[in-house]
């Protein structure tokens, strides 16, 4: 009996190396052009969790004096659009994980959206950023959509611009989208973007699912894994 347990156990420890250096890969754009990079599982594994406590960590100091999600919501805010720079030149554009983009400080547009709402979800409140278009469909911009109390509101990280109703609340997209006497707040300089352009192809939001802003933390990740093993074996 010992002799079996003990061949079970070295087999167990056999299987367990064989499969964490299980080859896998992510991927890198640089400059907008993208190339795969290979890596053992097991190091892919250690990536994710380094990367996800630097996420509590750092979400932790930014909202520490912070008391309500709204407050929390606009010390994140602040602190994307200060220590994220905008591109530099002669520096590439990279994109790969947000975490990075935050190491890097500096990004294009969308990063900033992927900065912000991901560093919301570690705060526990729901946002992730989409492409809008404009009303006449010839351009298109990152907005940043973030729930408070069961309205949504939008945010623009990278020119640190957010809007606010006709009793200097934050205005909600139902607001913004019905041209109900909203401002833009600038912590910036103006970008010189009409964003009503853009508002009537505001979304309307239900349910979010698995975005990538909420899916940097274990749990969640690993849910969205199993769902997607499900649905390849149904």
């Amino acid at each position: 009996m010992r002799k079996c347990t003990f061949f079970l156990l070295i087999f167990g420890i056999a299987a367990g190396i064989l499969i964490i250096n299980i080859p896998v890969s992510t991927r890198q754009g640089i400059d907008f052009k993208i190339k795969k990079i290979d890596m053992p599982l097991y190091l892919k594994i250690l990536d994710f969790f380094d990367r996800h406590y630097n996420y509590a960590v750092l979400t932790k100091r930014i909202i520490a004096e912070a008391n309500t999600d709204k407050d929390r919501v606009m010390e994140i805010f602040t602190w994307t659009h200060q220590n994220i720079k905008k591109p530099v030149p002669d520096l590439p554009i990279v994109d790969d994980h947000v975490w990075y983009t935050i190491v890097r400080g500096y990004g294009a547009r969308d990063q900033f959206s992927d900065v912000f709402t991901t560093l919301c979800n570690y705060a526990g409140i729901d946002a992730y950023f989409a492409w809008i278009t404009s009303k006449d469909q010839k351009s298109r911009l990152p907005l940043s959509f973030v729930n408070l109390e069961d309205k949504w509101y939008i945010f623009d990280p990278y020119y640190g611009v957010w809007f606010k109703d006709k009793d200097n609340n934050l205005a909600d997209i139902d607001t913004l989208r019905s041209g109900a006497g909203w401002t833009m707040v600038l912590l910036g300089t103006n970008p010189q973007i009409d964003y009503s352009n853009y508002f009537s192809n505001l979304p309307t939001i239900k349910e979010i699912g698995y975005r990538r802003a909420n899916l940097q933390s274990p749990l969640r990740r690993l849910k969205f894994e199993a769902k997607k093993v499900l649905k390849l074996y149904k």
